[in-house]
Formats: C-alpha cells, structure tokens, sequence
C-alpha cells in the first residue's frame, strides 16, 4: 500500500483491496480508474491496476495488464518506490520467462536511488528468499558499494558470488565469473588481514572471526584451490596460530583435509605425525586424546601408500603408531591404523600374512567387548582372500570359547563367523547355517535369561528388561534371523530369499522383540520380511513404532512406503491405543508429505537470520538442505503413491500435492539403508538387498509413475469440462527404458505403464488433441485389447484354485498348493486395478452424450467393456480362491510347523528343531501365527472391496 498516512487516502485503498478480496475484479478496476480520472495518476495505482487486470479471468483483460506492467518495468525515469516495485515485482513473479526483468526493476531503482537503504534490502530479500542468488548478488554489490561503513555486506557478495557459481542451474559462463568474483574477493579479505596480532583495527573488509575464514575456505573448496588453503592456514594472519584461529580443532581438520586433496603427501604425513606424537610435557600429552580423530590417522596411512618411493617410511610409521597405542591401548582409531599399516606392508611384500593376522587379533583383544568391533575388521579384510578371512576369524572365535560369560566378544566372533562361513560361500551348507543359527539361539536366551535374573534382584528395578531400548545381546536373535534368510540357490542371483525363511526369521524377530520391544534394527528388518510377505498391516504397525519424525521421512520412511500404494492401499483395522497413521495408509503419507512442506517453511524463514549471524557454512549447508527437501525424490514418490491410492479408492485423485507430483526437475536422492546390520563381505551385495520389495525406484520410475497420474487428470479435466493443456507432449514417454532389465521398475509396473502410454494418447484425443489420428487411436486400443486378454490368460483359475498368477506369487506350505498371498500378488493386482479404473473411466467418458468429446470406435470400445469387467472379475475370483485356500491349507498348526522346521523344500537338521523349539514361547507363538493369518485375509478382504 502507499507510503502516505493520510487516513481517506487508506480507506480508499481499503476499498480497492475489498473488491479484490471478494473476486470482484470489475468494481476493483472501477475505483482505481475513478481516482484516476480525479488526477491520482500516480505509478502506484497504474502497477495495481496492471496488477488486477493480469489476475482478470478473462483472456483479454489479462493480456493488457501484462503489456501495462512491462510498460511500467520499462519506465524512464524508473519507478522507485517501495509499494509500486512490491506490486509490480508480485506481478512478474507470476508471468513466466521474465525472471531477468524481475530483477531488472530493483537494479534501475537502486541506481536511481543509491541511498535508499530499505529499497535496496527489499530487493536482496525477495532474491535471496526465492533462491534467484544472482539477483540476490547484485543487490549484495549494490549495497556493499553504497555503505561501505557495513562491513557484512562484503561478505554477503563474496556468499552470494559463491552461491551463484556452486549453483547447477547456473549456465557455465555464469560459474565461472561469479566463481572468480568470489575467489578474488576472498583473497582481499585474507590479505588485508593485519599480520600484526597486537593490531587491533584492520580495515572494513578484512576477516575478523572464525566464521569468515570458513566462508573463504568453503569458497576455495568448491574451486578445488586444496593447496591454497594449505598456505592460508600457514599464514601468519589467517593461519592456525593466528589470533582468529587460536588452534581451533575445525581448522586443524580443514588443513588435514586439504592436504590430502592436495596430494601434499610428504608435508601431510609430517603435519599429522606431529599432531599425533607422544611428547614427554604432559600437558601436551593430556591435549593428545583430544587430537585421536580418525581424519588425522587416515591421512597417516594415505600418505604412506602414496609414497612408496620411501621404504623406510612404512617401519617409522608403524613405531609411531606403536608408540601411539602404548600411550593409549584402547584407541580404537590407533589400532585400525595399525591394521592399515600392516595391511599397506603386506600388499608390498614387506609384511607377512602372519603379521596381519597378529594386527587383527591385537585389534580384537583390545576391542572385542565393543559391538563396532565387527565392522572394523570387515573393513581392513575387506578384499582379502578366504584364507586369511577364516583365519582372523577362527582365532577371534578360539579366543572367546570357554568364556560364555562375556557376550559382546561371543557376538563380534558369531559376526566374523558369518562373514567367512555363509558370506563368503555361494551357497553355504545347511549344516553350517543351521549349527550358527542354533548356536546364536542358544545364547540369546542364556543372556537373556541371566539379565531377567539380576533385574529381579534389584527391589527398586523388578524387571526393566522390557522397558529398554536395546540390548547387546539382541544381536544374537538378528544373526539367527539373517543366516536363515540366504537366497535361494535358483535364485542367488536375484538375491531372492524363500517365503519359508521369512515366517521362520519374522518368529524369530518377534520372540526378540517380546523381550527388547525397541529394537531398531530388529523392527527395520521385521517391516521389511512383513512387507514381502504381503502383511502390510502388521509392517504398518510396526512402521508405528518407529515413530518416524522430521528428517527420517526423508532416510527411514522407505522403508515402509516404497511400492505401498500397490501392496497395501486400503486402510488396515483401527489399533487399539494406535494413531490413524499406524493403519490408514493414506494418513501416514500425508504426515510425510506435511513434513517436507513444514520443513520448507520452517528453512526459509532461518536463512535471512544466518545472513545477520554471519554464520555462513552453516547457511550453506541450511540451504544444501532446502535443495534435498524440496527436490528430494521420497517427497514426490508419496505424493505419487498418495494419489494413486486416492485413485484405487474412488477412481480419480484430489488435486493436493500435484505439483510435488509432476516435478520433472531432477531429484535428489538421499535414501539411506546403513541402519540395517549388515554381515556380508565387502565384496557382496549388502543383507538389506534381499529383503527389497522389487528394484529400487528412481528417475524413470518417477518418469512412468508422472505418466500415469497425468493420464488420471486428463481424464478428470475431461469429465469436469475443464480445459486440458493440448500443446503438452506426453511426459516423457521417449525417455522411458521398459525393457525387462529395466533397474527401476517391477515387471509388473513395466506392463503397466506400456499400456498407459497407449491410454494417454486414447485420453488427448478424447481431449481434442491432433497429434494422433482416429487410426493410431485404433491401434492403440487394439494393442490394449491384446493386454487384456493375456491378463485373462494369466488369472484364469485352473482346477478352481490356481492361476499362473497365484501359482507364481503364493506361498506354499505343502509342495503344489499356494495358501497364501506374498507382496508380489497384491503388487500386480492392485497395479492391474489402477489400469483398469482409468480404462473405465474412458468408458464413462465415451459413454456420455454431453460430452464434447472425440468419440472413440464403438464396436472396439464394447469389446473393451467386457474384457475390463472379466478382468475385474477375474481378480475378485482369483482373491477368493486364495482366501479359501488360505482358511484351509495355512491353519496354525500349519504355520507353527513352519517356523519350527521349515517346509518339505527347507527343512533344518533335529538340533535346529529343539532349540527352536525351546526358544519359542507356544503361546507367543501361536499369536504371531494367528495374528500373521489375519493380515492376510485383511489384505485380501481389501482386493475384494474395491470397486470400478
């Protein structure tokens, strides 16, 4: 609004923004031109009513208040008051392809008015809050020019230069001069340091605190200027003994960094090596625990492996660290050095396999009551060959037999077991599994039971075995379950693991849980054995448990959601004591998808903040974040599988979170699978692997999966007689691979999204689009028709049980007869109810004689209609056979069985039977079993209730 407080000149504003407000454009521009007739022909009423008439409704009206504003941007004098720059520039914002002229207005303003502080701020902070850095840098060089006396705003240009030249949506060209700007004005903020620490005053643009340094080593970093870093924390000014550095462990850290992205190995070895001797004054050996960082160490190492042109350097080396570890036995970073370092030797020749062995079990001795203790080892014999990997692990074993009080020893050896005896095989014996899976059995419950005994000891802690969150000896029940999910030999390839082995791990897991009920690592992987078992209910509730907040929708929620929509789309039974989001999938993404909108937000509004704090790196990280919520590709896969449910339910999706959904913008990935344990070889695909359902979805999954929501909202604009935008080419659809080695998709997925493409073209030519003639229409519903009937082939149901379909998604509990639906049955189902809903929708559509529509050939359409009905019906048939075989092949008894002793096909030795069996609560048992069934004939129940 104007500046002025003249209260009529406000009341009549008032007026102006009322009529706006209640969507009366007519009145608005009636008052506007009133007082413009009466000689207020001011630049503020001419931007507002460009403004109303671009927002008019009418095509016409719209088209004159563009022209009036470009008129307005290309006045001369130029406009330079706040409230009309406001109006103009909220209008720009809204017309596309002027970007450079949105920030045309502020650049001509403030050279109009240099001194206008506020006017100049404006025009930084609508940049800066869009994410458009190069306005953003210019109104930083305009205000550092024009108030000199405020130093932050030179720093402000040389971020903002950095931020335009680190930006991938800058064009090359504009990389490399904002980059250079930004490394010229870094280099005059260190040189006009004083080098003089008594100096007290140091001109206005020279470095002053820690966090300036930072930005101009972030600067250099992202130039790759590794050796000037060197020389700047080597200066006498700006340096680590400097009076703005003072030795601060982050610099010291930057310089280690640098040197070693420097390739500076002979000055790198000699800086850390200092930084890591034992001195004799003990207050520099009491600094010395705090120096025991893993980067100075690895660089140590780096170094040495880099010159090998200097023999003796390895023996010196290995002295130091030797030194190292008799100062500090328990460094665990010393001792994976000294394993490195004998690592590096006996790839030279110069040390024996015997010495590594000696290096490992002195690590092991020293470690071994420290669950990391496995990781470690896995990591310095990662490569190596099975001998020596049966070796540290046999001694590792040898030296915890005999003391089975002691469990974190006994699990780092039964995790070295694993890793040599079933890891490293290609298809380890039974017998080998099965004496492991007992062994780990065995002692979990004799932990167990002797901490439920010394809890019961304690009046004043009765029994806090449930109430914790973890225990160690958990660890025993996950390598129990792990070595019995082994991929089938048929199927080592496709790391697929027998539906048997997961109902025996899930028992397993759940009899864990009994007693630790948080265990984090235990949960992820039951979510998973879940999931692939088709009980997406149960995965669901203990998704609940999680409690799943902030970030992790971004690095866990995957876990659960990740082809959800075609496994599990309906709402679960409500949990006693549970939240909507524990059952109704639907809420459970949308809590996710409220997350990524909060969190931008709640960015947004800190980055102006850390502009005033100065503290830089943590504003480029803060903005480093904004980029990976709002490109992060979970968020548009929920928002993609969102509707899709939406879609099975009623047919059609809401319009929410469709422009997430349609992002073509490249996504960013940041899913994360390190908190499965993972006990296999370096060289081998991680555990988490095989419990996947179906290829990891990614760019072309994003890709097919837009494909098909944009063939929904066709289709929905058709039947609202909204106007569809023609000139749009179908999404992608060139890009799209849908071989049978596509990594992104299911083949059932695959199947699909072929057919859309052809539905998309039948949907733009019911539209009124040119780009396909009434022919290719033709050929494209022929090509669906031929689907359809090998859909029929694939459902028919022979002997009234069995189909191919049921046949090759089903469990089996006795050889021949599918009882129970697995994930990959509901996944095609429910992606064949998806298609089939948008071909009715076209029959609804075709059907109308409202419709000003192309009509589409009525003979084949009528042959559609009844192929989409037996298909349907097909699904419904198939859905009830398996729950009838469900209700008399999967009793209890049936699947108790199974657990105890596998299948016909999997069964274990006698040994493995009893400890099982002992192990296992009946009643638990019997729960977990009971309660197993019920998901199933929920998540059939759901196949049958959804309709057309």
């Amino acid at each position: 609004m104007s500046s002025s407080n003249d209260a009529v000149f406000l009341r009549r504003n008032n007026q102006i923004q009322d009529a706006i407000d209640s969507h009366n454009m007519k009145q608005a521009l009636q008052l506007i031109e009133k007082r413009m007739k009466k000689g207020e022909n001011t630049q503020f009423l001419k931007a507002w009513k460009a403004n109303i008439l671009f927002n008019h409704a009418d095509e016409t009206h719209k088209k004159k208040g563009i022209a009036e504003t470009l008129e307005l941007c290309n006045a001369d004098p130029p406009i330079s008051d706040l409230d009309s720059l406001d109006i103009l520039h909220r209008t720009l914002r809204k017309m596309d392809d002027h970007t450079e002229l949105r920030s045309a207005i502020w650049e001509r303003a403030a050279k109009a008015k240099p001194q206008d502080h506020a006017l100049q701020m404006r025009w930084f902070k609508f940049g800066y809050e869009a994410g458009d850095w190069k306005s953003a840098q210019k109104a930083a060089m305009s205000l550092q020019k024009n108030f000199p006396r405020e130093r932050k705003y030179y720093f402000w240009a040389i971020f903002l230069c950095y931020l335009v030249s680190d930006d991938p949506a800058s064009s090359d060209m504009d990389r490399k001069l904002f980059g250079t700007l930004a490394y010229r004005f870094a280099q005059k903020a260190v040189a006009d340091v004083p080098s003089n620490p008594t100096e007290l005053l140091s001109p206005p643009r020279a470095i002053q605190t820690a966090e300036e340094l930072l930005l101009v080593v972030r600067v250099l970093e992202s130039q790759g200027r590794w050796t000037e870093i060197v020389q700047v924390l080597d200066s006498e000014n700006a340096g680590l003994s400097s009076r703005i550095v003072n030795n601060d462990r982050t610099f010291m850290l930057v310089k280690v960094i640098s040197l070693g992205a420097a390739e500076l190995w002979e000055e790198g070895h000699s800086y850390v090596k200092s930084l890591l001797a034992v001195s004799e004054d003990e207050a520099e050996r009491s600094t010395l625990h705090e120096r025991d960082d893993w980067k100075y160490w690895n660089l140590l190492i780096l170094a040495v492996r880099r010159l090998e042109n200097s023999p003796e350097l390895l023996s010196d080396t290995q002295q130091h660290i030797e030194k190292f570890i008799e100062f500090s036995p328990k460094s665990r970073n010393a001792h994976i050095a000294l394993m490195d370092i004998v690592l590096t030797g006996f790839k030279r020749g110069e040390r024996t396999e015997d010495d590594l062995v000696v290096a490992c079990q002195r690590y092991f001795d020293q470690h071994k009551h420290k669950l990391y203790a496995f990781k470690d080892l896995r990591g310095v014999l990662e490569t190596r060959d099975d001998t020596l990997i049966h070796r540290v692990a046999q001694n590792c074993m040898d030296s915890v037999e005999g003391k089975p009080d002691d469990a974190i020893p006994l699990i780092n050896a039964y995790k070295l077991q694993y890793c040599d005896r079933i890891s490293g095989k290609g298809n380890a014996p039974k017998s080998i599994i099965e004496t492991l899976v007992r062994n780990c059995l065995y002692f979990y419950d004799a932990f167990t039971l002797l901490a439920k005994t010394k809890d019961s000891k304690k009046e004043s802690q009765p029994d806090t075995a449930s109430a914790m969150e973890s225990r160690p000896t958990d660890d025993f029940c996950i390598i129990a379950a792990m070595a019995l999910l082994q991929p089938r030999p048929a199927d080592r390839s496709s790391k697929k693991v027998s539906n048997t082995a997961l109902v025996r791990a899930a028992g397993i897991l759940e009899h864990l849980l009994i007693d630790s009920p948080h265990n984090y690592e235990a949960i992820l992987m039951l979510i998973r054995i879940y999931l692939l078992l088709g009980a997406g209910s149960i995965a669901m509730r203990w998704f609940g448990k999680l409690s799943v907040k902030q970030m992790q929708y971004e690095s866990v929620a995957h876990n659960l959601f990740t082809r959800f929509a075609t496994i599990h789309p309906h709402p679960a039974p409500p949990i006693e004591g549970g939240e909507y989001k524990d059952f109704e999938p639907q809420v459970a993404f949308i809590g996710a998808l409220d997350f990524y909108r909060s969190a931008n937000f709640t960015i947004k509004n800190s980055l102006i903040k850390g502009l005033d704090d100065g503290t830089y790196v943590n504003l480029d990280d803060t903005i480093e974040l904004q980029k990976r919520v709002r490109d992060s590709i979970c968020r548009r896969m929920w928002a993609l599988d969102l509707r899709r449910m939406q879609r099975i339910h009623k047919g059609n999706h809401l319009a929410l979170h469709e422009d997430v959904a349609q992002d073509t913008s490249p996504a960013r990935d940041h899913r994360k699978y390190d908190a499965f344990m993972n006990l296999e070889r370096c060289d081998q695909s991680p555990f988490e692997h095989r419990l996947r359902a179906g290829p990891i979805p990614r760019e072309n999954w994003l890709a097919s999966a837009r494909l098909t929501d944009r063939l929904f909202s066709v289709l929905e604009s058709i039947g609202s007689q909204k106007p569809v935008v023609l000139k749009l080419e179908m999404p992608e659809i060139g890009k799209l691979s849908l071989s049978q080695t596509d990594a992104d998709h299911t083949f059932a997925e695959i199947d699909a999204t072929k057919i859309h493409v052809e539905l998309f073209k039948v949907a733009m030519f019911m539209a009124g689009s040119k780009a396909h003639t009434s022919t290719e229409i033709e050929t494209s519903l022929g090509e669906v028709e031929d689907w359809l009937k090998v859909k029929r082939e694939d459902l028919a149901l022979k002997d009234t049980k069995k189909s191919c379909l049921i046949m090759r998604t089903a469990i089996e509990f006795t050889p021949g007869t599918p009882a129970a639906p697995t994930w990959e049955y509901f996944h095609v189902v429910w992606t064949l109810v998806e298609t089939l809903k948008a071909l009715w929708n076209i029959f609804d559509l075709d059907s109308r004689k409202s419709a000003k529509t192309a009509k589409l050939p009525a003979e084949q359409i009528k042959r559609l209609n009844t192929l989409v009905r037996e298909v349907f019906e097909d699904v419904r048939s198939n859905t009830r056979s398996l729950k009838q075989s469900l209700t008399e092949s999967a009793t209890l008894s049936t699947l108790i069985d199974m657990v105890k002793r596998g299948d016909a096909t999997d069964e274990y030795e006698k040994p493995l039977q009893d400890v099982l069996e002992k192990a296992l609560d009946e009643s638990a048992l019997e729960l977990f079993c009971g309660e197993l069934r019920e998901s199933w004939e929920e998540a059939l129940d759901g196949v049958l209730a959804a309709r057309l």
